[in-house]
């Protein structure tokens, strides 16, 4: 694989013993850095393991202290080998004697005992990459990375109201199916309060989460106002869920009635109303049709998901919305690119891009890449329980690691959480898997 970047930017993976340290202590100085492009972050060491291995980014910037000891850290560093990428190490004081032990590694380039200026880190650490580059005669630059997990546990430490715009310009992305496990995830299995509002025509929320296409967001147009906003929700155990019309009529006339700006009676002005429900995350299913459904959802959005397949029609499908985000709206309503995260769905070892060489494509044509918050991987269990009306994220594992890595890098304080859902604390909903047959 070729240099996907012209200019030399290097994506980075972020990992260390928590929020503080990843998002205020290691990330300020990289972003102040133009020659680096964010990649993503890694708070808790089963994130690491699993964001090392899939993501295969040929940058790592790593405190120890997320490491169990530093012998499970040398030996995961040393996997890094099989694609070429360098690491360097940041050791506590603790942890001083191992410095000859990490310097003996070929992966790692430099390492440092705390305390450290991380400016002066990522100057050596760009250097590193630079002449490992200059040793191979095709040189990836990085890839990008899953996300972060951090400290404090439950919704009673989100601040503020997420509002995720899940969205391609690709039919069959898997949007849908992103957008409701993760609201069903974050309302039903982790306490979180959360409405999903499903817009497509039809609306796929009701046969997946075995609603009705009654009552729906008419309820609402036919009377707007706060007051009325309630007679549109329906239920699935804990996640509030609005549905777009199934009527064809119905669904062109809620458009029409939005083309009078962003206000009350309008989709945006809707949304605006969902707030007084005091939700902690809003996840918006939005169709792919480029039209006031998509640009009202992307104007009152302050999070995007991009949901790519890994194949060349997804990549160009990618562009596309990456322009209309960054570039194709008024500059007041643009997405800040912060807030923009790619999802990686649908992936296996034999598809036509890895992570990592997907996001070297996306940043070698675009310039910038978002960072992948969650990669997916295909599984024909997925629309199998979708088609039985069962949620995958309750029953397929690999799909449910992923979905739980997306809620890591939209919600990095709720770490104690995300560990009790992987383990067996009895809060957490735990159905027992089924066996599909074809």
């Amino acid at each position: 694989m070729t240099d996907a970047y012209p200019n030399n930017k290097v994506s980075v993976m972020l990992a260390g013993a928590g929020h503080e340290v990843v998002y205020y202590q290691m990330q300020p100085p990289m972003l102040a850095d133009a020659r680096f492009i964010v990649a993503g972050h890694a708070t808790q060491w089963s994130m690491f393991e699993t964001n090392l291995g899939n993501l295969k980014p040929a940058l790592v910037v790593v405190q120890a202290d997320i490491a169990p000891d530093p012998d499970t850290l040398i030996q995961f560093l040393s996997r890094m080998a099989a694609w070429k990428g360098v690491a360097v190490v940041v050791l506590p004081m603790t942890h001083r004697d191992f410095k000859g032990a990490f310097e003996r590694l070929d992966t790692v380039r430099g390492v440092y005992i705390a305390p450290v200026n991380w400016t002066d880190i990522f100057q050596a650490a760009y250097g590193s990459v630079m002449t490992e580059r200059a040793k191979m005669s095709q040189a990836a630059p990085m890839h990008q990375a899953l996300s972060g997990f951090t400290s404090a546990n439950t919704s009673a430490f989100i601040t503020g109201t997420k509002r995720i715009a899940v969205l391609s310009h690709a039919g069959g992305a898997g949007c849908s199916t992103v957008a409701e496990n993760l609201a069903y995830e974050l309302a039903v299995r982790m306490s979180v309060k959360a409405l999903l509002v499903s817009m497509g025509l039809p609306p796929t929320a009701p046969p997946h989460l075995k609603l009705r296409y009654l009552p729906n967001l008419t309820e609402y147009f036919d009377h707007p106002g706060k007051s009325s906003f309630q007679a549109a929700i329906q239920r699935c155990e804990t996640l509030e869920v609005l549905v777009a019309p199934e009527s064809s009529l119905e669904y062109m006339r809620i458009l029409e009635s939005s083309d009078k700006g962003t206000g009350e009676g309008t989709i945006n002005g809707m949304l605006i109303d969902s707030e007084d429900g005091r939700y902690a995350a809003i996840v918006m299913d939005i169709p792919s049709s480029e039209d006031l459904w998509m640009a009202h959802s992307i104007v009152f959005a302050n999070t995007a998901l991009i949901v790519a397949r890994p194949t060349l029609a997804d990549l160009a499908s990618v562009r596309h919305t990456l322009t209309l985000l960054l570039s194709g709206m008024r500059s007041e309503k643009r997405m800040a690119k912060e807030s923009i995260y790619l999802v990686l769905n649908q992936f296996t070892e034999r598809s036509g891009f890895s992570p990592r060489s997907f996001q070297d494509e996306l940043a070698g044509t675009v310039g910038w890449a978002p960072p992948i918050a969650a990669v997916l991987p295909f599984d024909p269990g997925v629309p199998q329980a979708q088609d039985n009306g069962i949620l995958p994220v309750t029953r397929i594992d690999g799909f449910a690691k992923g979905i739980r890595s997306l809620i890591g890098t939209l919600f990095p304080t709720m770490n104690n959480a995300l560990e009790a859902s992987n383990g067996s604390n009895r809060n957490v909903l735990r159905l027992p898997k089924i066996r599909f047959t074809s």
